[in-house]
């Protein structure tokens, strides 16, 4: 008999759906469209922290290809990809599991390959996984592109010319090394049998993804329909299963975007856990996440946050971080060093 169907934000009708049908392209958008967006963006993100985007043109396709194309390279034996490790200073590369820790309590399982920048030649070789580079390119674009429209409608809102935020996240995986934006390729395996819950004294703790907060602008995330992913939304301290609606990408919003806000779009504390079920369990799960990061040294302009009508009040003192040049590396190298072990 099949397990009740889980209850999650999504089918509680708790996240807010935005459409991007009919918005142009990146180069000429709809700027009338552009500021729809931009005001169900703001909307959701300042209420709920998150919302699903629909008709954003990236074919489901294209990401089964590139699941199975993460999935050959972790069937690789451990020293063919010791050849990818992430380098640690532009942290392109393969990252194995337990590398990266969120909870030090728990084992985590995950397999990541982080791209952070277009070079065939920091891919793995054609022999290996062929058309790697091929299959994941034009979704990196297509992610790259994505976040430059979101950019776009944020900047309508925050009252910015089109072109404001886009300057300032100009470097998006470009080999330059002045913006750390990635591509992440997400594999979670099956969970060992051994974790067998409180009952065994010597049982192993797993877990996914340890809780934690992205530290980006904003994040954008496709997965496939297995589950796990897990919010708190902004003022509670429940955790709450997401929920997976077909074709959709998830938006949320990082540490960044809180900051030059002062937390009027909060960033949501994120995990992914084992889904309970014996079936469940001994699956696989496949995720895309790409982090968009501002350039390194970026200068964010100042940020007109809308509000409900309220009688005018002077800006605190600690908003004058919006007027300075807002170094992003310092922040970012902090939480990578929290990070990794």
């Amino acid at each position: 008999m099949a397990s009740p169907q889980e209850e999650t934000l999504l089918a509680r009708c708790e996240i807010p759906i935005i459409d991007l049908a009919h918005i142009g392209t990146e180069i000429c958008p709809m700027k009338s469209v552009v500021r729809r967006i931009g005001q169900q963006l703001f909307a959701a993100l300042s209420t709920k922290g998150l919302a699903l985007l629909v008709n954003h043109g990236i074919a489901e396709e294209k990401l089964k290809t590139v699941y199975a194309d993460l999935d050959n390279f972790c069937a690789l034996p451990e020293g063919c990809q010791a050849q990818y490790l992430c380098n640690p200073v532009n942290k392109h590369g393969y990252v194995r599991p337990g590398t990266e820790q969120f909870d030090d309590t728990k084992k985590e399982l995950r397999h990541s390959f982080n791209i952070t920048t277009l070079s065939a030649a920091a891919m793995p070789a054609q022999e290996e996984v062929p058309d790697f580079p091929s299959h994941t390119f034009p979704l990196a674009h297509d992610l790259t592109n994505l976040s430059r429209v979101l950019l776009q409608a944020l900047a309508s809102v925050f009252g910015l010319p089109p072109s404001a935020l886009l300057a300032s996240h100009s470097g998006m995986l470009q080999s330059d090394g002045r913006n750390p934006s990635c591509m992440q390729l997400l594999y979670y395996p099956p969970v060992p049998p051994e974790d067998k819950g409180p009952c065994c004294h010597d049982a192993i703790a797993y877990t996914r993804c340890g809780a934690h907060s992205d530290r980006c602008t904003f994040t954008l995330v496709a997965q496939d329909s297995e589950g796990g992913l897990e919010v708190k939304l902004n003022g509670s301290e429940k955790w709450q299963a997401v929920g997976h609606l077909p074709g959709a990408i998830l938006v949320q919003t990082g540490e960044l975007l809180g900051s030059w806000t002062t937390n009027k779009l909060p960033a949501l504390m994120h995990r992914v856990v084992v889904p309970s079920g014996m079936y469940a369990r001994a699956r696989g799960r496949h995720c895309v996440a790409f982090f968009c990061h501002p350039d390194k040294d970026a200068t964010v302009p100042p940020l007109i946050i809308p509000l409900a009508p309220t009688p005018p009040v002077c800006a605190p003192p600690h908003l004058s971080l919006h007027h300075r040049l807002l170094n992003a590396a310092h922040h970012i190298q902090k939480r990578f060093r929290e990070t990794y072990a």
